[in-house]
């Protein structure tokens, strides 16, 4: 039997599984006619402000949102503060990413993360820093509220990391922040916030800035809370100066503008 005989047999009798983000990027390509063969090409392909990218990106964003709302990898969706799982929010073509840790109880309420005291924080802080909230991607590790809005344990965020995972292989970012231990250790797996704050991880082409969550902040007093929160400004600063520095473009692309 010829090799080429060989391989077709194998391929017909045997079930290929293909990663989520694969599956959805050959999806994309069939619906929307898209040319380039290479995965990243495709990606590049639908980060422009044309109306067929934009359309091609609404289009992964309800299918993210489909993928995500089937989840039933861990029991948190059946916990009884859980009501509905919460998706991370913005464009798809965003440069950058703010990853937080889980929904707290506005958040389960609302279905978008950060909108409760931490959430205004942090968009107090993007304001001060000229960053649109709706033109930036933000998003937590797990999507479901856990009991008592507790930290979610290591089987809780492996079950989810798909869904993490398919976002960020979506938006392909060139910074992330990470807002507290648990997107921490989810990048480099037992360190310390407080040792780790401030200094820049590289892990799978990311380039990642951890720092304080919000809600870190709104716990501290006095003095502790004007050092917290220079060092959480400090840490912004550094992210948004390397992001100019890998995508001069960026800051534009993020920024309030004049008509807003």
């Amino acid at each position: 039997m010829a090799i080429e005989d060989e391989i077709k047999q194998f391929f017909a009798a045997e079930e290929i599984h293909l990663p989520e983000s694969m599956k959805l990027l050959i999806e994309l390509k069939d619906k929307f006619n898209i040319p380039e063969f290479d995965a990243d090409a495709i990606l590049q392909s639908i980060k422009g402000d044309g109306e067929h990218a934009k359309k091609s990106r609404m289009y992964l964003r309800n299918r993210i949102r489909e993928s995500l709302n089937a989840c039933q990898r861990c029991p948190l969706y059946l916990s009884e503060t859980h009501t509905q799982k919460v998706p991370g929010e913005g464009p798809l073509n965003s440069p950058l990413v703010l990853i937080g840790e889980g929904p707290g109880l506005d958040e389960d309420k609302q279905g978008r993360p950060f909108v409760g005291r931490a959430g205004q924080l942090l968009t107090t802080i993007l304001d001060k820093l000229n960053i649109s909230r709706e033109k930036i991607y933000i998003t937590n590790v797990i999507k479901c509220r856990p009991p008592q809005n507790r930290t979610p344990n290591k089987k809780e965020i492996t079950a989810c990391s798909h869904n993490l995972e398919l976002e960020l292989s979506m938006i392909s970012p060139k910074v992330i922040i990470a807002l507290g231990a648990v997107p921490l250790n989810y990048f480099k797996p037992g360190s310390s916030i407080m040792r780790e704050r401030g200094r820049w991880i590289t892990s799978r082409g990311y380039w990642i800035m951890p720092t304080f969550h919000p809600a870190y902040i709104l716990r501290q007093q006095g003095k502790t809370l004007v050092k917290v929160k220079w060092a959480v400004w400090h840490d912004f600063n550094n992210a948004l100066e390397k992001l100019t520095e890998l995508y001069p473009e960026a800051i534009s692309k993020i920024s309030y503008n004049e008509k807003e």
